[in-house]
């Protein structure tokens, strides 16, 4: 099994090797701070999926920093997120940007009433 041979796609944070084993990251692909790996193979023992493991964050890492080259343009300069993220951040804006939305009331800090001197 070749273990180096990966098909990366910075924009989803996601590596994919021909044996189905997946990658996806969350953050700087340099530097992950989460890793999902899945679909080892089930003939495939623990110290090959570690190897592929780490093959896997390596090639997305180099991709990273030969800035998208074998790898999706689009997002290739930012940190990639996660499928989730990006998916509440749409309902987040479609939200925002609803002017038919409930409106809320603003809490203030502000004392509306005046204070009395007593001589």
């Amino acid at each position: 099994m070749d273990f180096e041979t990966w098909d990366v796609d910075l924009a989803s944070g996601e590596a994919r090797h021909a044996c189905g084993c997946i990658i996806r990251i969350e953050g700087d692909p340099q530097n992950p701070s989460s890793v999902d790996p899945s679909h080892f193979p089930k003939s495939l023992n623990f110290i090959d999926q570690a190897r592929l493991l780490r093959c896997g964050v390596q090639a997305l890492a180099n991709a990273a920093e030969q800035g998208g080259s074998g790898a999706r343009l689009g997002q290739a300069q930012s940190p990639a997120k996660s499928r989730t993220v990006r998916e509440l951040e749409e309902k987040a804006r479609m939200f925002a940007e609803n002017p038919g939305r409930p409106k809320r009331a603003v809490l203030s800090l502000k004392r509306n009433r005046e204070e009395k001197v007593t001589e």
